[in-house]
């Protein structure tokens, strides 16, 4: 048996197409859209798989212009309708010009919450780690200070108000009634 067909094949991409990539993938995060939802910004079929491939460290598939152009417009709504008022380009997708271009091996960014707002760190844990806390009923406070010491940072309730209420509209945390305000994975 060959033990070459056991390595790992590694695949390469020009750096340029990587950061935007890696941009992508933390902008989508600290804005809070999932993989499903940047499918649908992008107008691609539902059960293709063009994002996990992008995102896959084993597939040389990258971002085109077309798809840039979309995600800066969604990005610059989103970044409006959570407050931050963040009007995104497609340059700012793209490395600085002193960048060096090359062919790099394809390594996607692991994404930690420190690096991330509340949106982006709900987000995370709950979508992106499918962490196991969000498989039981907690409080707004529980979750505010669950996710405030994932991402070293010191959250209130409040913090979370309108984040939780976006999760529960994208189904991804559900209220236990109108009377308990419990929230937790469907």
């Amino acid at each position: 048996m060959n033990d070459l067909a056991f390595m790992k094949q590694v695949v390469y991409v020009n750096s340029i197409s990587l950061h935007i990539i890696n941009m992508i993938r933390l902008l989508r995060t600290y804005l809070g859209f999932s993989t499903r939802d940047i499918q649908k910004i992008l107008e691609l079929e539902v059960d293709g798989n063009l994002l996990g491939a992008i995102e896959s460290g084993k597939n040389t598939a990258k971002y085109h212009d077309q798809h840039l152009n979309k995600l800066a417009r969604a990005f610059t709504a989103k970044s409006f309708e959570l407050g931050y008022n963040i009007t995104y380009t497609v340059g700012d997708f793209y490395p600085p010009a002193s960048f060096k271009e090359e062919m790099v091996k394809k390594i996607i960014i692991k994404i930690e919450p420190t690096e991330l707002g509340p949106t982006g760190t709900l987000h995370l844990l709950l979508a992106e780690n499918n962490d196991p806390f969000f498989d039981e009923w907690h409080t707004s406070k529980e979750i505010a200070h669950y996710c405030g010491a994932q991402a070293g940072k010191n959250w209130e309730a409040k913090d979370f108000t309108a984040v939780i209420d976006n999760a529960i509209k994208k189904d991804t945390l559900i209220r236990k009634s109108e009377d308990e305000a419990l929230f937790k994975r469907p």
